[in-house]
């Protein structure tokens, strides 16, 4: 056993550069797979009909609360939104879709935000909340968020993909689950349904 620990040792220690290119490739490795993991996609898509009928990828039921500080607009919690649809978006500043998809979700909500609750939660981990702050006010983005601390309303939803966006009807049921980047058009659809059902 020490001889084998003994020419592993030797090996390195003669070739510094191959083992600092093995250990790059191995982190490179490593954050491609997280990135796969975080940013997903909308595969099992439902119609806009199905949508309206309370059709979903995850089973109907009431949602979970969703309850913390947001960053500018104090407390949130489902029970403020009582007899108004919900949508729940789940991000975080390092992720590109994430930032690609927020200018959208900023539209949708000046378009919608009057008969439609909406919250940003985000995820703590590679990013802190101060970050969230800073990518929230770079992006001009004004809707309520908060940082979800101790992943709490993520566990409860059971998010592990990011973007993901949630879909709450008037009585706060579960009508849909969008995992990946949504656009504009997609969520004046998606929204469009919940406020006609």
């Amino acid at each position: 056993m020490d001889l084998i620990f003994d020419m592993t040792t030797t090996a390195s220690n003669r070739n510094p550069k191959r083992t600092l290119k093995r250990l790059w490739l191995l982190t490179l490795i490593g954050i491609v797979a997280i990135a796969a993991v975080a940013c997903g996609s909308d595969d099992d898509a439902k119609s806009v009909a199905e949508v309206a009928a309370g059709g979903s990828n995850v089973e109907v039921g009431t949602a979970p609360d969703v309850t913390g500080e947001t960053f500018t607009h104090g407390d949130f919690s489902l029970d403020q939104h009582e007899g108004k649809p919900v949508l729940i978006n789940f991000w975080f500043p390092s992720c590109p879709p994430c930032r690609a998809e927020m200018p959208d979700l900023q539209a949708a909500y000046e378009k919608y935000g009057d008969d439609v609750a909406f919250i940003g939660v985000q995820q703590l981990g590679l990013d802190s909340a101060a970050n969230g702050q800073a990518f929230l006010r770079e992006l001009g983005v004004v809707y309520p968020n908060m940082p979800d601390l101790k992943s709490t309303v993520q566990f409860e939803y059971e998010v592990f993909s990011f973007p993901s966006t949630i879909f709450l009807d008037k009585n706060h049921n579960i009508a849909r689950t969008w995992t990946g980047i949504i656009s504009e058009e997609q969520l004046g659809e998606q929204l469009d349904a919940l406020l006609a059902g």
